[in-house]
This record gives C-alpha cells, structure tokens and sequence, in this order.
C-alpha cells in the first residue's frame, strides 16, 4: 500500500508562464504533477539521515544530563515532508523536513523540473512556513515558539559575509570595567573577584563545549511562550485602507504588513510585520484550547480553529469576537450514517487540521474550506457570512478517506485522502482500496460535486512509498488532537 499525499500545492503560473502543476508530497518524496496530462514531470527523494551526528552524542562534560537523542526508527530513516508552500510567483517551492528540521528550496522551471536550491537546519522543528509578498522572505515558526526569518535566495558571497560577521561577535568578550587599581572598598573589591571568577568559569565552559550557531543568514522575528502551531502574514495595501481598514495604520501609509501567530495556549497575536515585528498590536482572545490554523477570509475577517468545539471568526484588527460556528452541528450534517466518523461517534471531541480560502489567489475569499482530523468530510462555508451569527451556511462534502490537505486550484478543489486509514478512523487499516488524490468541481454558489478527473490516474497510480508499518503511520498521520492538554498541565 502506498503512503498517502500528506502535503498537496497548486501551481497557476512560474514567473510570467502560464503552468497547471500540483505538488504532492508523500513522506519523504516530492512529485510535480502536470495536470493537464496527468504525467510526473519530476520528483525528489530526502536523503537518509545521518543519524551518528554530534546532536546525538553523549556529553563531553561530566556535568549535567546527556546529551539529546533523535528518534529515529530504521523503517523512517528519510525525513518525511511536513509543510510546502510556493512563492507568489511561483518560481520556487519551499519545503520542510521534520526529523531533520530542515527548511529547503527548489527552484521550479516552466517545464516542471525541480533543482534542490539550499537546505537550511533549524534550532527547532518549524512548524509552519509562509513566503513573504515580495518573494524575498522565507517566515517559519516552530515548536519552541520562536519566529524566524530566512532569505529565500541567499549568494554564497552574503552567506560569507554574514558567517564573518558572526565570527567577529563570537570574539567578542566581556570583562568587568573596574580594576584592582579603580576598586578601594572591600566590599567592592569582594564583587569585583566573584566577577573575575565567574568570567573564568565561563570561559573554561565554552572551551569544553560550545554550541553550535546557525551558519546561514537568519532574524530571530518575534517569540511566543507556548509552542506555535500556524502563522499568517497580511498587508493591507491603499485599497484596504480606503475601505476603512486603517485602524492600525496612519493615513500617510501607503501599506503596512502584519504578522498573525497562533499558539497552543489558546492565543492569537497580531504583531507587525518586518521590521517591526518586536510592535504586538494586540490580540485575539476567546479560546479555551489550543488553536491549530487560522485563514483570513478578507482584509479585515479572521477564521480560527483548533480544539474547542467551535470555530472562531474575528475582526482581527480590533480584536473583537464576530461569531462562532459549531463544529458539532458541522459534523452531525455528514449525510452517510455516521460511516465519516468513528472512535467515539459523532459526540467525540474534534480538532481543526485545516483551513483554506477559495480562492487562493484573493484576498477576499468567496468560501472557507475546513477539514478536521480523523473525518472524511471536507466542509464548506461562505466567507461573506462567515461572520453573521446565526447566517452561516455550510456544505458539507462526504469523501472516500480522512482529509490530508487540500490544495486550491481554477475551478477544482483537490483533495488528498487517508488511503490506508478506514473511513473517519486514525488507527483502524482499511480493508479496500481508494485513490489518495481525489478532486471537487465548484460551480457557482459552492455546488461541489466530487469529479472523476482523468490526469490524476497519473499521480494516483505512481509508486511513491510503500507503507510497511501500517499501525505507526497513524502515529505520524494525525498529530493535531496531541496538542490538548492532558490533565495537570498548565493553562
């Protein structure tokens, strides 16, 4: 059995040339599919990894505890892919690894073919990605709660440069201003030796072990004290400001970039974008469990979710709650007995795994597609009255597994499936068999209707990665639910 499409990208165009190319990842494979012909046109594999590496090593001092051991099993050696995102114009892919912890770059050409640019290995696992406007700025946020930014291209002369500036404030030391000669006091001169020492101390530390700095360009952006789960970047351009979105913004701007973090400890922070990404502007506060994924809905309206029983939709600029929707009564209108649910039933608590705009190239979306982990159902709300108590419609849309990703693309919704997971199950194997890739045709008014497209056989049939240990794919399948609180945690 083959390992689903976990991570799924629609390519409209690279650089100024019109392509129909979608991205699919499966582990630790990397395919472009064409969809006007339904032909492979490439595909990348993740080394294995290293896994004698100095990370997992024993320590070299005889203090503390030993030093971090990666997990690794000899049946998940390559480093499967987690999250992909393009640049605006299309012209490259970025990519990260998980057990690895590597962001990486290919460069996309009109024909198809993908060229690995850079890999870049992180402090900490990055949990979400997001490519600036201009195409210049690769933005991650990962478990430790830190935001980092990346150039997306980076010359070997500004790698040099920046590796020596960083060599030049590593030699750099502290020494006490004072002397024997300017202290007169005991009590000064007593404070002036324990100072003395502990530069000593740490000296001598830093010679037995050092760690290691990150050799590549990077800006520590902004830091959360939970672990981040998604990011969103937005720029409100003149249009939005003379819609009266200019709340946070002078009348003299012409635009103005903001940066939305979501975190496991039931915040949302709206902060500046760069460079003034250390400026919070404020905050979106309401939930009582974690947030998984937020999607804007227009300039001005925010869609959040995660582990409560509702969805949240904001006016993200004031802060102001505008309505919850209730994922319960989206779940008890999956119109199929009850098969798209399982462990629990249809009263089991949920998780949000992902939210998506329709279309994906507007800033104003027409729909909101919404996926919850371990259901296979992809559901469907207008975005114009995603904020109206009481107004909200949805559509709900059985499929034939549990939702992967879902990638948008001109008139088709694809959609990747748990081929290997029984219907509305995150540990039962299936006993038959269904296509990972499936696609939805949206008319007008959001009729979905689920299409037999003929260039996805390709994609479909193709050998990525055989699935071996069917019980542990779950394990690495579904993560979402994880995140809540166990009793004793901290809020």
């Amino acid at each position: 059995m083959q390992h689903p499409y976990q991570c799924l990208q629609v390519l409209r165009r690279v650089g100024s040339q019109p392509v129909n190319f979608l991205l699919a990842a499966s582990s630790y494979k990397l395919l472009n599919i064409d969809l006007s012909t339904g032909n492979v046109l490439a595909s990348w594999s993740a080394e294995p990894l290293n896994i004698s590496t100095a990370e997992d090593q024993p320590s070299e001092t005889p203090e503390g505890p030993p030093g971090k051991k990666r997990k690794v099993s000899q049946d998940s050696s390559r480093p499967n892919i987690i999250k992909l995102t393009t640049s605006h114009d299309g012209a490259h892919v970025v990519a990260i690894t998980g057990e690895d912890k590597c962001v990486r770059v290919f460069a996309i050409a009109a024909n198809g073919e993908l060229q690995h640019v850079s890999e870049r290995s992180m402090p900490k696992r990055p949990c979400a990605v997001i490519v600036t406007d201009d195409d210049q700025t690769i933005i991650t946020a990962d478990k430790f709660g830190d935001v980092y930014a990346l150039p997306l291209l980076q010359s070997q002369e500004e790698e040099d440069a920046f590796l020596a500036e960083a060599e030049i404030a590593a030699q750099k030391k502290y020494a006490p201003a004072a002397t024997n000669l300017t202290v007169h006091t005991g009590r000064n001169r007593k404070a002036l030796e324990a100072q003395l020492k502990q530069q000593q101390q740490q000296r001598q530390a830093t010679a037995t072990k050092t760690k290691e700095p990150l050799k590549f360009k990077h800006e520590l952006l902004l830091g959360h004290v939970s672990m981040l789960t998604d990011i969103a970047g937005i720029t409100l351009d003149q249009q939005d400001l003379n819609a009266g979105l200019n709340e946070l913004a002078s009348k003299s701007q012409q635009s103005r970039s903001y940066l939305l973090t979501a975190d496991r400890d039931e915040h949302i922070r709206v902060s500046r974008g760069q460079p003034q990404t250390h400026v919070i502007e404020g905050f979106c506060l309401g939930h009582k469990d974690f947030v998984s994924k937020i999607c804007f809905a227009s300039p001005q309206v925010l869609v959040s979710g995660g582990g409560d029983d509702e969805l949240f939709v904001w006016d993200w600029i004031k802060g102001g709650l505008l309505n919850k929707v209730s994922i319960q009564d989206m779940v008890q209108a999956i119109p199929d007995n009850g098969e798209s649910v399982e462990g629990g039933g249809r009263e089991r608590n949920f998780a949000v795994s992902g939210i998506w705009g329709y279309p994906q190239d507007s800033k104003r979306k027409s729909s909101i597609l919404v996926a919850l982990e371990g259901v296979a159902a992809l559901f469907a709300m207008e975005a114009h009255s995603v904020h109206e108590a009481g107004k909200t419609k949805t559509t709900v849309v059985p499929l034939a597994g549990n939702v992967m990703d879902v990638a948008v693309g001109e008139g088709h919704v694809f959609v990747s499936v748990d081929n290997v997971h029984a219907k509305g199950s995150t540990s039962t194997v299936r006993a038959d068999k269904v296509a990972r890739l499936q696609a939805l045709k949206v008319d007008d008014g959001w009729q979905v209707s689920t299409v037999d497209v003929g260039e996805l056989r390709g994609a479909n049939d193709v050998g990525t990665v055989q699935v071996d240990d069917k019980d542990r794919l779950g394990e690495t399948l579904y993560g979402i639910s994880k995140l809540r609180k166990r009793g004793g945690e901290e809020p």
